[in-house]
């Protein structure tokens, strides 16, 4: 049995679903023709950040540079005028230099920290550098950056950040923006081990002491 003919409404849609089709067609068409050919340096560029990230990240020097390092380097200016000094750094560091100045770009001022030090009989420097906080409407984030150097060789740099509405506010990791392996990184790491113990033993300390007067003040019969 034969079909029956079609009526005008069905010729009207199967006319609008074909139109519709090649006009998809060609828009796809037109847009590929738009596009710029694959850049094999740019697109190794990104895959060679991404590594980058991925081993500052998963190796804890982003943790190490971005966070611990220049928390605990922050009042290193001012603490270094005074005689014990020596009794709040927190790792073997020594020979140490903290010079702080300002820099003005535009309508921005940036407070430059610079710490020079020995540790492990090598000379490093952290450059930290806060651009104070952010000037976008409703961001309560300071935005800075750490410049790290193995003797004259600036090893790493990255973007940091602190979200001011954060209860335990502290400088956090972003970005990286410069990366030179080498035998610095467990340097890096020692020294963050070293503040972090120290930090682990005041805590307990803290704690053992605090249990220790609340037994002298406990009497179980």
């Amino acid at each position: 049995m034969k079909p029956g003919p079609k009526s005008k409404q069905d010729e009207l849609e199967e006319a609008a679903k074909k139109l519709a089709s090649s006009l998809r067609t060609y828009a796809d068409a037109s847009y590929a023709a738009q596009q710029v050919a694959p850049d094999e340096e740019l697109n190794a560029a990104y895959r060679k950040v991404e590594i980058a990230r991925k081993i500052v990240r998963e190796g804890r020097i982003a943790h190490a540079l971005g966070c611990c390092l220049p928390e605990h380097m922050s009042h290193w200016h001012a603490w270094s005028q005074r005689d014990d000094f020596m009794r709040w750094v927190k790792f073997d560091a020594s020979n140490i230099v903290s010079t702080r100045a300002t820099e003005e770009i535009g309508a921005r001022r940036i407070e430059v920290t610079t710490n020079d030090f020995i540790f492990n009989d090598r000379p490093y420097r952290l450059v930290f550098r806060n651009g104070g906080l952010s000037s976008a409407p409703g961001d309560d984030t300071y935005r800075g950056e750490v410049h790290f150097y193995a003797g004259e060789i600036c090893v790493a740099k990255f973007d940091i950040c602190k979200d001011l509405m954060d209860e335990y506010a502290q400088w956090e990791f972003v970005d990286v923006t410069g990366f030179r392996v080498g035998a610095w990184m467990q340097d890096v790491l020692d020294m963050t081990a070293q503040i972090e113990a120290s930090q682990h033993r005041v805590i307990s300390d803290f704690i053992d002491e605090r249990a220790r007067k609340a037994a002298d003040e406990i009497d179980l019969g």
